[in-house]
């Protein structure tokens, strides 16, 4: 005997959910990375602006600082846009995990209407021939 052809597919689309979701584990990882970079960037830059604008801070640390920061802006400038890359790839994996489950379920609820009609089915033949045996009874 064949296997139910929506038994393949649900194993199918139950294995496309899970790929999905394992992309959307990724994605909120790369995510998670990209925020820290962010993060790590803005704290030193708030710490070098700190060191920097002391009163203690002399003419040459003020320059440093200066020459610092004109190479720390474009990579500040990357992260955030690397971070927001990370999030729209993170909404796109959800949009597709979303659309893998509602066709895993799409199969199951095919699965259960198929199960339900072939149930009545079972039930309306059964009636059937009870009937039939309760005619033949009245009639002798």
């Amino acid at each position: 005997m064949s296997q139910d052809p929506l038994t393949t597919l649900l194993r199918l689309r139950r294995s496309a959910a899970d790929e999905a979701h394992r992309a959307l584990a990724e994605c909120l990882r790369a995510e998670g990375d990209a925020a820290a970079a962010v993060t790590a960037i803005e704290a030193a830059i708030e710490r070098e602006t700190a060191a920097a604008t002391s009163l203690t801070t002399g003419d040459a640390e003020v320059e440093a600082f200066g020459a610092w920061l004109r190479r720390i802006l474009p990579k500040r400038e990357a992260a955030h846009a690397a971070a927001a890359n990370a999030a729209a790839g993170s909404t796109r994996a959800r949009i597709l995990l979303g659309a893998a489950q509602a066709a895993v379920r799409a199969v199951e609820e095919t699965q259960a209407k198929r199960a339900a009609a072939a149930h009545a089915e079972a039930q309306r033949k059964a009636q059937g021939e009870i009937d039939e045996v309760a005619q033949r009874s009245n009639c002798g």
